[in-house]
């Protein structure tokens, strides 16, 4: 009886292409680019967040998660930076500083010097909001049942939660530091990132510590609130008018 050897169909197995592993971020999976790793990430978060959040590797690698923030975030706070940078150097007079309603309970220079303060700290701001959202995130799941994990998992959930929202918002600089944009249409959107946070946040939490979603949505309002208020407090810095105050009585501000 003679053997019969079958021959491969194929050419030599691909050892550079690793099968994805179900329920792990793109980001934490090997042999993948960066650019591409962050991509998919963002899909992936986006549009399967209850399956993205499904494993949680131990130890959590912070470096990671901060770096995914940062590759969202900071390309367009430089491109902020040179727009900036650019419409100074064109001017051939200073622009006229419009009015703006904090004015009325800041003082106009102290104001402006804190906006540019605050632009520019945004790489070291980015890390602290990392820390404390996901601090206060953790402290949050741990009064309301106790936290099964770390309070690492906590804040690399609110750490990838983070990311698209933070693209938003630096999407937003832009139009908001140069003075073309509306108050009504900033708040809007910032409102609609912010419910986004909060879906992302809650499937986090949940699935990472594994307890209920309702558990997961109450808790991520603490996060959700420190977003919040980091961001529409830098913006009221810059928003002409804003909701509640009364308008300005002159456009334009006189030193």
């Amino acid at each position: 009886m003679k053997a019969t050897l079958a021959a491969p169909l194929s050419g030599p197995a691909r050892t550079d292409v690793l099968p994805a592993r179900p329920g792990v971020i793109p980001l934490e999976q090997p042999g993948t680019g960066w650019i591409t790793a962050v991509r998919r990430t963002l899909a992936a978060l986006l549009l399967h967040p209850s399956a993205s959040f499904a494993v949680c590797p131990e130890p959590i690698s912070h470096g990671r998660v901060l770096a995914f923030i940062a590759t969202l975030r900071l390309p367009l706070w430089v491109v902020l930076l040179v727009t900036l940078g650019a419409s100074e150097l064109a001017a051939e007079v200073p622009a006229p500083e419009p009015m703006r309603s904090i004015y009325q309970v800041i003082d106009p220079p102290l104001a402006q010097v804190l906006s540019v303060w605050l632009v520019l700290m945004v790489p070291v701001g980015m890390p602290l909001l990392y820390f404390i959202a996901g601090l206060v995130a953790h402290v949050g799941v741990a009064l309301t049942g106790g936290a099964p994990r770390s309070i690492g998992a906590s804040m690399r959930a609110i750490g990838y939660a983070l990311g698209p929202a933070l693209l938003v918002v630096g999407g937003l600089d832009v139009p908001l530091y140069l003075g073309r944009m509306q108050a009504p249409v900033y708040l809007a959107i910032v409102a609609v990132t912010g419910v986004a946070f909060l879906w992302l946040a809650a499937f986090g939490l949940a699935r990472t510590h594994r307890v209920s979603l309702a558990r997961g949505f109450l808790v991520g309002v603490l996060p959700t609130v420190v977003f919040l208020g980091v961001t529409l407090g830098r913006a009221a810095l810059e928003l002409t008018l804003l909701p509640g105050f009364p308008e300005p009585s002159s456009p334009y501000f006189v030193p």
